[in-house]
């Protein structure tokens, strides 16, 4: 029985890989971007929103619910009159000036016995306290602060002035059913007035004045009364509803509250532009120059306490846990940014500068090219990553450029531009937005399309660029968003601006002239020329893809790729995957997510030298799964159509393959750059060729790929020569003087 191979990961590693990503606690520093003033802002419209509320109305108003009647305005009756400071109930007071009359309905009578039917119930005093005043050719509907006058035709009989209170159904609707045909409210009710619903006036009079038994009142008899009656109907068929008017208010109040909203808005308008103020100083003063020297963070072992402060912060897993001590794990990756400083609690850990870095491109504080004064570089060419860092420098780049064309005054001769921009990333478009800025006149040459670094994402990638302690500079949209999300806000940034960009322009030479620069450019295959003043060159660091020094047959040049959109693409297809960073293994994992995908990763190296921790980890639960294969310290030495030929320590063997991904980086564009002039730092240092691995014992056939033995001869032919091409016999070995290929 075989045993189990150890994994390629120690248990330390699992656990700092499934720490969270997020740092502990929010600090007040320069990560964090704050409006200064709005708490402030905040409180003083709150209070300014209560003085207009109280000042924007009458004191009388404020403390009482609302209006009175008309028979209660004519007694001139006060907030004291009825609402005593002696503790005497609102009854005593209704009883004072009405004098106690009892309910004529049993019922109510009852309830008014037991409390429960107070005067109040249902004379609602400053609500919908209303009635008929009668006494005269024409009769007044009156309600709380308002009165109507109702002509009344034919001419009523004449009958003393009296006034008939009129009750809504929102009061008679508590006990009884309007709806119900036997209930007794039914017979008080006028026709066609259904709709008015809570409003709908009670035509019934009788509650506490009968037609016998006259004992007070202003009615004689009861011919007088039932008239008066009648006629309070007549009048509740033209005025249902009790008329209402609150008291008007006072203007000047008014105008006060105005006056202080206006304070209160000018105020926060200033803090806004005093915060506008702050952010400008600080984009004039944000660094887009490259640094000089390597920063990476230093350790005090002796004071780390170990809480993981710094590694949790730090966005690129430049740092872990060792032994309980904070450790430099991946110094390529650390940025230079000082996030990882400011969250250490204890100040055992400082970014420092190191040695020199070679690989810089000689640029002065306005990122101009000493070589070729006039012209500037943004972006990553500069050796500054992070997206925001391009954004901020092809602005400030741009800045400078309008500067120094104010310097020279003048305007640009006919047929030259103030500016041309090479490259439509978005060092190239935060440029362009600046140059329309300060109206200078100018050109994007793009050889592929917008975006075209960001359109090479894959689908669904997100885009995380922290802001740290960068502010951005500029007008291109940034936030953290998928891929699809960014490129749509560029898209459209780029129509409403309308910036003058044209796509499929390669530049294929630039030459200085007495006004400036001639860009000559390919479009379609004919030539373009193009003359300007200055000129802006942000065409990223990627160049072009690396390729393999193996020879491609011309029958599998659509299925060799140097880069993965789309996965789903992909889908039920056998992938191979050169290359083991961390572009490699978001690719890798988000092809080992299709269904029916096999992936195998094909690394000459021994392990997993560097990457992100959350890449890392998912990679490796992938390979643990069997959804992905990891074959390391092996290359590929040949490509045929149906199988990739494949050098490890154990031989040699062929691979079955439907795709070819090749995601081992690229070369920067340095001879494009030394063609307009600039030097390039340094030659980079040639591709070490591997030694050639010692004999290995036979191999037999497994799977379904087809296992090969080559002699230590041919390995090494194969590792230096890539026009060698492998071959396997029938019976699975490689016979020296065969010539065949894999099937």
């Amino acid at each position: 029985m075989s045993e189990t191979p150890a994994p390629l990961w120690s248990t330390r590693e699992r656990l700092v890989a499934g720490r969270r990503r997020t740092a502990p606690r929010a600090q007040r520093d320069g990560d964090v971007l704050r409006v200064v003033g709005v708490g402030a802002g905040a409180a003083l419209a709150a209070v300014a929103a209560v003085l207009v509320v109280v000042l924007g109305n009458e004191p009388a108003q404020l403390r009482s619910p609302g209006p009175l009647a008309l028979p209660h305005r004519e007694a001139e009756l006060g907030c004291a009159s009825c609402h005593r400071d002696d503790g005497q109930p609102m009854l005593a007071a209704c009883v004072g000036c009405h004098g106690p009359h009892a309910s004529s309905r049993r019922g109510h009578r009852g309830m008014a016995e037991r409390g429960a039917l107070p005067c109040t119930r249902c004379h609602r005093v400053h609500v919908d306290e209303g009635g008929v005043e009668l006494g005269g050719a024409a009769a007044l509907r009156y309600g709380p602060g308002a009165q109507t006058e109702v002509t009344l035709s034919p001419t009523p009989p004449p009958v003393p002035p009296t006034r008939v209170p009129v009750i809504p159904m929102a009061v008679c609707g508590q006990c009884h059913d309007a709806d119900a045909p036997r209930d007794p409210i039914a017979r008080c009710l006028l026709a066609g007035q259904g709709e008015l619903g809570p409003t709908r006036p009670s035509a019934c009079f009788d509650e506490h004045r009968t037609l016998e038994g006259i004992t007070y009142g202003t009615l004689g008899s009861a011919r007088e009364r039932m008239t008066a009656w009648e006629l309070a109907r007549r009048v509740l068929l033209r005025e249902p509803v009790a008329p209402r008017r609150d008291p008007p208010r006072r203007p000047w109040w008014w105008a006060l509250g105005a006056s202080l909203g206006a304070g209160v808005l000018g105020w926060l308008l200033l803090r806004a532009l005093a915060w506008r103020r702050t952010r400008a100083r600080a984009a004039k003063h944000v660094d887009v120059a490259p640094p000089e020297r390597v920063r990476l963070p230093l350790v005090d072992a002796a004071t780390c306490i170990g809480c993981s402060a710094c590694v949790d912060a730090c966005p690129y897993d430049v740092l872990e846990l060792v032994h309980y001590v904070a450790e430099v794990v991946r110094p390529a990756d650390c940025c230079g940014l000082t996030l990882c400083e400011q969250r250490c609690p204890n100040g055992s850990l400082v970014v420092t500068d190191r040695e020199p870095i070679a690989d810089r491109v000689a640029l002065d504080a306005d990122l101009q090219s000493r070589d070729v004064p006039g012209l500037y570089l943004a972006g990553d060419l500069t050796g500054l990553p992070l997206i925001r860092n391009a954004i901020n420098q092809g602005a400030h780049a741009m800045r400078a450029v309008a500067a120094a064309l104010a310097r020279e005054g003048g305007r640009a001769p006919a047929g030259t531009l103030d500016v041309i921009v090479v490259g439509a990333g978005p060092a190239g478009l935060s440029a362009a937005l600046e140059a329309q800025r300060h109206g200078l006149s100018l050109q994007l040459l793009e050889q592929a399309s917008v975006a075209e670094s960001v359109r090479s994402f894959p689908r669904g990638k997100l885009v995380f660029d922290q802001p740290l302690s960068i502010p951005l500079v500029g007008d291109l949209w940034l936030r953290e968003s998928t891929k699809e999300e960014l490129l749509g806000h560029w898209l459209r940034i780029v129509r409403q601006r309308q910036l003058p960009i044209a796509e499929h322009h390669r530049v294929t030479g630039i030459t200085r002239s007495a006004g400036g620069f001639v860009v000559e450019a390919i479009h379609e295959g004919a030539p373009v020329r193009l003359l300007a003043r200055r000129l802006v060159v942000a065409i990223g660091k990627r160049g072009t893809p690396r390729r393999l020094p193996v020879p491609l047959p011309d029958a599998v040049l659509d299925r060799v790729h140097y880069g993965l959109a789309d996965a789903r693409s992909f889908a039920g297809l056998r992938v191979v995957l050169v290359g083991l960073g961390d572009v490699a293994m978001e690719a890798a994992i988000a092809l080992a997510h299709q269904r029916g995908t096999e992936v195998t990763i094909v690394h000459r190296g021994e392990g997993i030298s560097r990457g992100k921790a959350r890449n890392v980890a998912e990679l490796r639960r992938l390979i643990d799964a069997g959804r992905v294969t990891l074959r390391l310290g092996e290359q590929i030495t040949a490509v045929e159509p149906t199988a990739l030929g494949v050098v490890g320590p154990a031989g040699g063997q062929w691979l079955p393959w439907d795709r070819l991904l090749v995601l081992i980086g690229a070369l920067p564009p340095w001879q494009t750059l030394e063609a307009m002039g600039i030097r390039p730092p340094q030659a980079e240092p040639a591709t070490a060729t591997p030694q050639a691995e010692p004999a290995a014992p036979r191999v037999p056939a497994t799977g379904s790929g087809r296992t090969m033995v080559f002699s230590g001869a041919l390995r090494t032919a194969l590792a230096t020569d890539p026009t060698v091409q492998p071959r396997v016999s029938a019976a699975g070995s490689t016979p020296a003087s065969s010539s065949e290929v894999p099937p």
